[in-house]
């Protein structure tokens, strides 16, 4: 799973950002007693999003059983988590209209216009609000299915097609660490049908190829892959989401991800390439 690991902030450094000390230590000990209270299998850091006035900082906690059975949670002063809303799909499309930066507040209300309903006049159509609260929670939830990424080999399926973390995996090898094909969306939804028949006979494993490549992803040069530390780690960032980073490493094998942003999608990222 992709929960980060603190002990791995050093490799964020080489995308540009990272944490102080305060706040490392501050999120390890909340997030252990957080995890404690609520008796969580797993919690890690998700990210950190800049705000007008304040920052969220952002956990996430994932069942072993089910990897995608995710839960998120928010904090402003690093000691109360408190967690984050479900949304409807009728808030998500409203979230996703929502633009400018988030300011901090999470009961700040952003204004949304309410279409007129029928036997309404034009002049009666009203408006209702989301609270940023809300809006924090889908544009995690966005970022957390367009971007969250993993290695591939990473996972595989086993005999009853049941998802399972791959205890032989040694990591992607040096040769490939800067190919876009080593690296998976981590979610739900693949479907081999998908796939042509050129695709499948071009080096597809079905057993590990459980996920879509992120190499498929349109407009092209959507990410971008260097490889740093003498072709000995892989950074990934994604320009749909920019402060999205996602490093791996095959010795010894391991990744994370980390957002560290403004929380805004790039609208414009088909203008830019």
């Amino acid at each position: 799973m992709s929960l980060l690991n603190l002990d791995d902030l050093p490799y964020f450094s080489l995308a540009g950002f990272t944490l102080n000390i305060e706040e490392r230590a501050a999120i390890t000990s909340s997030l252990q007693l957080k995890k404690d209270q609520e008796k969580l299998e797993s919690i890690g850091l998700w990210g950190k999003i800049l705000g007008v006035q304040r920052d969220y900082y952002i956990a996430q906690s994932v069942e072993q059983a089910n990897v995608f059975a995710r839960k998120y949670y928010y904090s402003i002063d690093l000691v109360n988590w408190l967690q984050l809303p479900e949304i409807t799909p009728e808030e998500m499309q409203k979230i996703e209209g929502l633009q400018g930066r988030f300011y901090g507040d999470p009961a700040y209300e952003y204004p949304i216009a309410r279409d007129a309903e029928e036997g309404e006049e034009e002049g009666e159509q009203g408006s209702h609000a989301i609270n940023e609260e809300k809006r924090l929670s889908g544009a995690i939830a966005l970022m957390t299915f367009e971007v969250q990424l993993v290695p591939r080999g990473a996972y595989y399926r086993d005999s009853l097609h049941k998802l399972r973390p791959n205890p032989a995996f040694q990591g992607v090898s040096r040769g490939e660490l800067g190919q876009l094909t080593s690296y998976f969306h981590f979610r739900e939804g693949f479907d081999i049908n998908r796939r042509n028949i050129m695709e499948r006979a071009n080096a597809f494993d079905e057993s590990i190829d459980v996920f879509d490549t992120i190499a498929r992803d349109e407009p092209k040069g959507v990410w971008s892959v260097q490889v740093e530390r003498g072709g000995s780690v892989a950074i990934v960032r994604s320009l749909l989401w920019p402060g999205y980073t996602f490093f791996h490493t095959p010795s010894p094998a391991k990744w994370g991800a980390m957002y560290y942003g403004t929380g805004q999608k790039n609208e414009n990222i088909g203008f830019m390439l």
